[in-house]
């Protein structure tokens, strides 16, 4: 696939020749590459859609010099998702997300809730509230990270990252690309990231918190506060459908890309989510 811009955001896509879109949106600190195995099984699930494999601003190839921001990240993908309505004469596009994707994803809903059909958000990271950013546990947790990363080489860190991730070494010089990221701008992304907050106006909003075309899923080996996210944002969504997945981690659509393609491919479809003994759908 070639790889594509729209602005300072780096994209590549494929069956652009379909009208229906759907826009994925990777988690922090790694990028469009996650999708790799939505690629590979794009003509067994995918082929009838136009698929874009977005790096979220100052992520992979999406560079810039402005600091990270959830809010501005939503703005400048609303952009784009604007371009590719009128680009393509079609009036929605459909989303998958996981992790900080998704804070993005329920941002963009909150602002320009005639822009997203279907919305999938995996591994959601909701925060109850917003820490202050010099005192907040992401600089601490950063300091004594700096401390002890200084020590070692970068096999060992991307190693790290990989079990952090619990996937192969296959992806190795993939999660490399992390060490690229300067610290500054790790540091923020990672705040952003585990400091987002449901707006008010989004609570407040009937038309979108009765949405019925919302699919919240979280993996039981993912850290517990995706599992309360998830929950939250189903209290809050009280017609979305809240799916676990039973071992599933972080980044369950490379480990397990035939149950991950199946439950959104079916769910875009038709809103079917089919029985499977590695799921629990708690509605």
């Amino acid at each position: 696939m070639t790889l594509k811009y729209f602005n300072n955001l780096a994209y590549e896509e494929i069956g652009e020749e379909n009208d229906e879109t759907i826009l994925f949106l990777h988690t922090k600190l790694l990028d469009k590459w996650i999708w790799i195995k939505q690629r590979e099984g794009y003509e067994n699930y995918f082929k009838d859609y136009h698929c874009i494999f977005l790096d979220l601003p100052n992520h992979g190839d999406s560079i810039s010099e402005e600091e990270f921001s959830i809010n501005k990240s939503s703005i400048e993908i609303s952009e784009f998702i604007n371009h590719i309505i009128n680009n393509k004469g079609i009036e929605m596009v459909n989303i998958v997300s996981l992790g900080l994707g998704g804070s993005i994803a329920i941002e963009i809903l909150n602002k320009n809730p005639h822009f997203i059909d279907n919305l999938i958000i995996s591994g959601p990271e909701i925060a109850d509230y917003k820490e202050s950013e010099p005192n907040s546990v992401v600089n601490e947790l950063a300091k004594v990270q700096s401390e002890y990363l200084n020590e070692k080489s970068d096999m060992f860190i991307t190693k790290a990252y990989l079990r952090y991730f619990g996937i192969s070494k296959e992806h190795y010089n993939d999660v490399e690309r992390i060490l690229d990221i300067p610290i500054k701008q790790e540091k923020k992304i990672a705040f952003e990231s585990l400091n987002y907050t449901i707006p008010e106006s989004l609570k407040d909003n009937k038309d979108i918190i009765e949405k019925d075309n919302i699919l919240i899923i979280y993996g039981t080996k993912e850290d517990l506060n995706c599992t309360k996210s998830a929950i939250d944002l189903k209290n809050i969504f009280i017609n979305a459908k809240l799916v676990e997945i039973i071992k599933g981690n972080h980044l369950w659509n490379i480990i397990d890309p035939d149950l991950f393609n199946t439950i959104i491919s079916n769910f875009i479809r038709d809103h079917h989510i089919e029985d499977n003994s590695r799921i629990n759908i708690l509605e």
